[in-house]
């Protein structure tokens, strides 16, 4: 798990960007950096998709 991300430093233009996500999803932005690194190196679950399930051509 990431911690102390707060102190992370950022380019002005990506610190502006982070805390503009951040607050239209309701989140901070350590909590955004974390989710944001988690799903870059594939470490949140990825979700199955059985045999039978139709995809509609998406999988």
């Amino acid at each position: 798990m990431l911690r102390n991300v707060a102190g992370v430093p950022l380019e002005p233009t990506t610190e502006d960007v982070l805390k503009s996500r951040a607050a239209e999803m309701g989140i901070g932005k350590s909590d955004l950096i974390q989710i944001e690194w988690l799903e870059t190196n594939a470490y949140l679950p990825v979700q199955m998709i059985d045999e039978e399930s139709e995809t509609d051509a998406s999988a």
